[in-house]
């Protein structure tokens, strides 16, 4: 199974077990397994992937066995549910089988989280620097080429911990058409 399906699959777990809070994942005492057809280390390191690109909240176990042994609880965060929902574009690949997704009114939708002062600010000024590439009296060529960087910049792990969900809202508003 594809990397992103088995991130998809851990994404839908959480999104649906939301309301139970963290939940045990790897050699933790009543563990979630993994669904029939998925191993173990890729259903650990989905988990940890999106760990890392910030859709879920991980509170690592320590490894008393000394093998490396990963164990922890996971929950869904705000950035996750928007991503699930649809309203903020994935920072990683996810794929979700479509015969297991939640349908959800906006009504049913968790709250999301607003951006900081700070992020919203950010946000801003990239705006206005896309606006200027756009207008700017270059070739189509360079105007192509600071598009490509700004688009790199949007995509890495800094942006998205410095901007939160703009990162992303930004490359799905002008860099997805």
């Amino acid at each position: 199974m594809k990397d992103s399906f088995v991130r998809g699959r851990v994404l839908q777990l959480l999104y649906e077990r939301r309301s139970e809070g963290s939940i045990p994942f790897g050699r933790a005492e009543q563990a979630v397994p993994p669904p029939e057809g998925i191993n173990r280390r890729d259903w650990l390191r989905a988990v940890a992937q999106l760990s890392e690109y910030h859709l879920i909240d991980w509170a690592p176990l320590e490894d008393q066995s000394g093998m490396g042994l990963l164990s922890g609880f996971a929950k869904i965060n705000d950035f996750g549910v928007k991503v699930l929902e649809g309203g903020v574009a994935s920072p990683i690949r996810i794929s979700f089988d479509e015969s297991r997704r939640s349908t959800v009114s906006r009504q049913q939708q968790a709250p999301i989280a607003p951006s900081t002062p700070q992020q919203q600010a950010i946000t801003e000024a990239l705006e206005k620097v896309i606006a200027a590439v756009n207008q700017a009296d270059v070739s189509e060529q360079e105007k192509k080429e600071a598009k490509s960087l700004l688009r790199k910049l949007l995509d890495s792990k800094t942006a998205a911990r410095m901007l939160g969900p703009g990162a992303q809202s930004l490359v799905a508003k002008y860099f997805t058409r």
